[in-house]
């Protein structure tokens, strides 16, 4: 057993504090399960949640929603992110580097905002873009509808494709050059080379990036709920959401329901692990390492014109319509005598609901960047810099929260606060305890940051100044936080970024005084005040657009 340090001994709270907001969570949400009881009561136990969950008819078209809206899109959106991450990373297409920052922009555009300007164009009724169509082509009817099957899916193409991309560009950016350039000279075309040579030698990311894409895509929560319930399809996420929101709230069901997630993921975590099996994958050697771009000759515009075009459609035409939407007398309606407005505007401002629930976001995101970037730093220390016995299972616990819906990281802690007697319960309803959601929901983006971060600062730097007789706490404060300051400062503006724009995790933790402004454009869409829900949807862009920038001020060594 190594020996422990005095550095050891003061992080290994650490690990408990780690197992308590990852693990334990998740073992609740199976044991309550079995229990009949409402939280804070005397606990009964039995079956009767899981028979009422999985005896309901309507669970099976609910479960066949969920996964087949799940295996379309990330056979759609594999397509598209391997030929983004080719394009940006193994070719000479021009403006790559425009092209890789919008397609981070539409990996941090909240869902919700651009999902009211696709309303606003595809709606069956009023949509800008089936109207001109129908008069154009002469159509009987709007060729398209929003609020379908489709329209779920079209409306996740731009995060779900961002997602997998930024997964995906690193992998291929770390290929050798050579492998390609042998095939070629072997007779073989750019797409059969990157059919048969680029593409299965990244197996591991690409299967990787597909179990965690299908795992965010089963947690999809607000398309489906504004799109999907009015056209009456359910899936997973939407009908646990149900079956709390009833009068009394069914959380045997909602557990229930929940533990089909985790059997999901382990299902996927043992399916990607027997088809990778024993075989190697290596693609960087000792031997030598080439990066070249593939030059592309004429084909190289072509290449530009498909990411410009997709870029455009999927991105900004959606958001400039929730612009024109802001300023609509009544959202959708073009025909009026009055069409435009700046009076919701107005209203939106002097609106205490909005006012407060402003407040509630800005301390949220402050709250969460500075107490989570402190968090995922010790985290990421205790892993990358002692010896910790256990080290390796908190490197492994930081990532579990990532592999989890947000939906049922929320109901995983609703349960652990309600069911915590007097302990716990009094954080129910408070932003703290939204503090908390969003710091474990970014835990293993904060943590692999921050910790690649540190593995890049070499340990003679720690040595020198211990040489020199500074103390541990010394030589962290005045070594290690200066150099590791633009990465601890991007880490905190994408954890702001996730507060503002988060719903899923802190769903069920809000009430009516802690509501954020992505939560109180939620209730603005079931009250069918669109014209709010337009307004609060942009305000959510602009504060996201703002932090994205000041990211790339301070500097972060982020890409792009």
């Amino acid at each position: 057993m190594p020996r422990l340090s005095w550095t050891s001994i003061i992080l290994l709270p650490l690990f408990g504090v780690v197992l308590l907001v990852t693990a334990y969570p998740v073992a609740l949400i199976f044991l309550k399960s079995f229990a009949l009881s409402r939280p804070g009561q005397p606990t009964v136990w039995g079956l009767q949640g899981w028979i009422s969950a999985f005896g309901d008819r309507a669970l099976l078209p609910v479960l066949a929603n969920t996964f087949s809206l799940a295996t379309v899109r990330i056979a759609i959106t594999t397509v598209l992110a391997l030929f983004f991450a080719w394009v940006v990373a193994r070719t000479d297409t021009p403006f790559k580097g425009a092209i890789e920052f919008a397609l981070w922009l539409g990996f941090f555009l909240p869902l919700l905002p651009m999902t009211m300007g696709w309303i606003l164009l595809l709606d069956s009724h009023y949509g800008l873009l089936n109207k001109a169509l129908v008069k154009v082509l002469n159509l009987s009817a709007a060729p398209f509808n929003v609020f379908s099957y489709w329209g779920i899916i079209w409306c996740h193409l731009a995060f779900s494709t961002s997602v997998r991309f930024l997964l995906l560009t690193p992998a291929f950016r770390a290929m050798d050059a050579v492998l390609e350039e042998a095939a070629q000279v072997s007779g073989s075309t750019t797409l059969g080379t990157l059919l048969r040579i680029t593409i299965p030698v990244l197996a591991p990311a690409v299967l990787a990036s597909t179990a965690l894409g299908f795992i965010k895509s089963l947690e999809s929560f607000e398309i489906e709920l504004v799109l999907g319930v009015p056209a009456g399809i359910y899936v997973l996420p939407t009908r646990i959401y149900d079956f709390l929101h009833w009068e009394p709230p069914l959380y045997g069901r909602a557990t229930a329901l929940s533990s089909v997630f985790l059997v999901v993921i382990f299902a996927l975590v043992w399916l990607q692990r027997l088809m990778l099996g024993a075989r190697q994958y290596t693609t960087v050697t000792g031997r030598g390492y080439l990066v070249r771009p593939l030059a592309l000759g004429a084909w190289r515009w072509v290449t530009f014109a498909i990411c410009v075009l997709f870029i455009a459609v999927m991105i900004l035409l959606p958001l400039g319509t929730l612009v024109m939407g802001t300023f609509m007398e009544v959202f959708g309606f073009f025909d009026l005598a009055k069409v435009w407005t700046a009076r919701h505007w107005n209203a939106a401002f002097h609106d205490p609901t909005f006012l407060r629930s402003l407040w509630n976001t800005l301390t949220l995101g402050l709250g969460a960047s500075i107490l989570g970037t402190l968090f995922y730093l010790s985290v990421s220390y205790c892993i990358a810099r002692t010896r910790l016995p256990g080290r390796k299972l908190i490197d492994l616990l930081s990532w579990l929260p990532w592999a989890l819906p947000g939906v049922l990281i929320s109901l995983a802690m609703l349960w652990a606060v309600l069911g915590s007697g007097g302990v716990l319960k009094p954080l129910y309803g408070t932003v703290s305890l939204l503090i908390l959601a969003i710091i474990v929901k970014e835990m293993p983006l904060g943590s692999q940051i921050i910790k690649a971060g540190v593995l890049q600062l070499s340990k003679e730097l720690e040595e020198a100044s211990d040489t020199s007789g500074a103390s541990w706490l010394t030589t962290f404060r005045r070594i290690l936080i200066p150099l590791l300051t633009p990465t601890l400062s991007a880490v905190a503006i994408i954890t702001f970024i996730s507060a503002v724009r988060e719903i899923p995790a802190v769903v069920f933790l809000s009430t009516n005084q802690s509501r954020t402004i992505s939560l109180l454009m939620l209730d603005s869409i079931a009250e069918a005040n669109m014209e709010r829900a337009a307004i609060i949807g942009l305000f959510i862009v602009f504060l996201v657009l703002v932090l994205l920038l000041l990211a790339r001020l301070v500097g972060s060594g982020l890409r792009p």
